[in-house]
């Protein structure tokens, strides 16, 4: 009985430590996927000269999966454009993306980023864009540094604190 319970609380907290390496490995793929679905707009806006409307239904459906519902969620948005602001509205779609995980300085990135979306010319807009993209590369070349410099640490603490409550309890 007592090695079953060892067993437990060892892969309770290997498990614990597989999570952080997880959540380390997600963080870089949503920044991933935000600065891919950055250049699709501009280029949707540039080229094309696609209207947000367009350029959301086409990010809601093309963009990577991770990143979708925030496309998705600023498209419904829409429907409000008469009584509501395309700021406002990007903003509630960035606010309810809690699944991205985004730290605080990310959010505030992809917010202010609404306020120059659809309001000025395709210049302006690439621009804006062009910004954001960088302020995410930067978060993301920060996040793979963190990802490499981490995992180990995550996974290596989880089997160690497990290994030393079952030292202490036996």
């Amino acid at each position: 009985m007592r090695l079953l319970g060892a067993a437990l609380v060892i892969l309770a907290t290997g498990s614990m430590g597989a999570l952080g390496v997880a959540a380390l490995r997600r963080r870089v793929k949503v920044l991933e996927a935000l600065v891919i679905s950055l250049q699709l707009m501009e280029s949707e806006i540039c080229t094309r000269m696609a209207t947000m409307r367009e350029v959301l239904d086409m990010l809601s459906r093309e963009a990577p999966v991770c990143v979708r519902g925030l496309y998705r969620r600023a498209f419904g948005g829409l429907a409000a454009l008469g009584r509501c602001s395309f700021s406002a509205i990007w903003r509630m779609a960035v606010e309810k993306s809690r699944e991205l995980r985004l730290r605080p300085e990310e959010a505030e990135t992809l917010t202010s980023l609404g306020l120059s979306l659809g309001r000025y010319d395709v210049g302006e807009q690439a621009q804006a864009i062009s910004r954001a993209r960088g302020r995410l590369e930067a978060a993301l070349r920060q996040a793979e540094t963190e990802r490499d410099r981490d995992w180990k640490l995550h996974a290596f603490f989880g089997l160690a604190s497990g290994l030393f409550a079952v030292i202490l309890l036996l």
